[in-house]
């Protein structure tokens, strides 16, 4: 009977997992699959994916939905494709729904569905569970492996993670298991998290509003994105900040000390039709205080805080303003620089960015080229994705790919 180990119980776990299962019935083969994982449960991680309602998928994916090997990665998404995750969940009960973003959902918008279906599935295929075991060390044993100088495997899948929310057991272990076999990998950094900037104001702790934060490198866009920014304590939040923290992780990881961040308050505006609209406004109501004449825009508190920046009284009534005057708040608008110091760490990013390489792992099979009979899926590949259901993609086509390749013949 073939003996296949997989190590960590996330998502790419238990779906490689099942996956092997699959393949193992389709091929009428024997296989005994452990999953061992060091929490209690299985799953934790899923729970709290997409605020609680796990996002697993995307309708619009192409490689440059990922960063890190991206063309490997769609390499490997394109041997099972969004339609094929939401027919492999399907066929284990769980219906689905996408929003207007192309973001796809348990029907229920409860994360806990899929974990469910997933762990039912694990229990339908006699797939054993062997919790709060954490594997220290992966040796070989003859043409298969010994775990921890205990469990022996015939085939080991490698579904540890990364090292981003180590409190729900991604602690960047899985990286010390295959330094033994001297496999490459790429600095670990923390991405989809917030931008933490200097001298940032408190003032501006709660506001929620549209922007585009662009992160630029002497002149240079790295990145940019436009959404829901959050402005916090410490600097920028929300999908936009974390979309673009990659970069800047990557950047200040480089050594640079020179990077800003750029924040467009009216991105639905160009320059241009700005200074049109706030001259209309002023024209015909010059009573208006500062504030009120950037309130039909954006916040009260946040218009405030950027007419205070240029010398601008938000509570005092305009006047017929100069157009120099409109250009200055036009410009506070469109291009207030936030100097950045770092990226919050690990244990507030969704994903790790770095990992193992792609020259390290065969496409097709997911097997470590310099290690026979191991495979890897998930987050300890050099592969990360945007928000939006990609990491979470990737998770289930590696999975299937590793876990399919790990019962056939090697």
């Amino acid at each position: 009977m073939l003996k296949i180990a997989v190590i960590g119980a996330g998502a790419s776990g238990l779906a490689a997992a099942i996956f092997a299962a699959q393949e193992a019935s389709r091929k009428n083969k024997k296989v005994s699959i452990t999953l061992y994982e060091s929490n209690p449960r299985v799953g934790k991680k899923i729970l709290v994916t997409g605020n609680g309602r796990c996002n697993f998928s995307n309708e619009n994916i192409t490689a440059s939905h990922f960063r890190g090997e991206s063309e490997f990665a769609f390499d490997v998404y394109s041997r099972f494709t969004n339609e094929s995750a939401v027919e492999f969940f399907r066929s284990l009960g769980l219906c689905s729904r996408s929003d207007s973003a192309g973001r796809i959902y348990p029907m229920s918008l409860q994360a806990a569905a899929v974990l469910d279906v997933l762990r039912c599935e694990t229990v339908r295929r006699r797939i054993r569970e062997v919790t709060e075991t954490k594997i220290t060390s992966v040796k070989r044993n003859g043409s298969g492996f010994l775990l921890n100088d205990r469990y022996y495997a015939d085939r080991v899948i490698l579904a540890t993670g990364g090292k981003a929310a180590p409190v729900q057991g991604s602690d960047g272990s899985g990286f010390a298991l295959i330094k033994p076999f001297g496999i490459s990998c790429s600095p670990l950094l923390p991405a989809l998290t917030p931008i933490v900037c200097t001298d940032f104001t408190r003032s501006l702790k709660g506001i929620r509003a549209q922007g585009k934060i662009s992160v630029r490198l002497g002149g240079k866009i790295l990145s940019e994105d436009t959404g829901e920014i959050q402005y916090t304590d410490y600097g920028l939040s929300g999908i936009p900040s974390m979309q673009v923290s990659r970069f800047v992780a990557e950047a200040l990881d480089g050594g640079r000390s020179d990077v800003v961040a750029v924040v467009d308050s009216a991105p639905a505006f160009t320059a241009e039709e700005l200074r049109a609209v706030l001259t209309q406004i002023n024209t015909a109501h010059p009573s208006f205080t500062g504030e009120m004449l950037l309130g039909s825009i954006m916040p009260k508190k946040l218009g405030a805080f950027l007419l205070s920046e240029i010398s601008i009284n938000p509570q005092k009534e305009t006047g017929r303003l100069h157009d120099a005057v409109i250009d200055k708040i036009v410009s506070a608008v469109k291009n207030k620089k936030y100097k950045i110091s770092s990226v919050r760490g690990f244990a507030d990013a969704q994903v790790t960015a770095g990992g193992i390489s792609a020259s390290e792992i065969n496409p097709s099979t997911m097997e470590l080229k310099k290690v026979k009979g191991m495979h890897v899926c998930g987050e300890i590949v050099d592969v990360d994705g945007e928000c939006g259901g990609y990491n979470l993609q990737w998770a289930w086509s590696s999975a299937y790919v590793a876990g399919t390749a790990a019962v056939q013949e090697n």
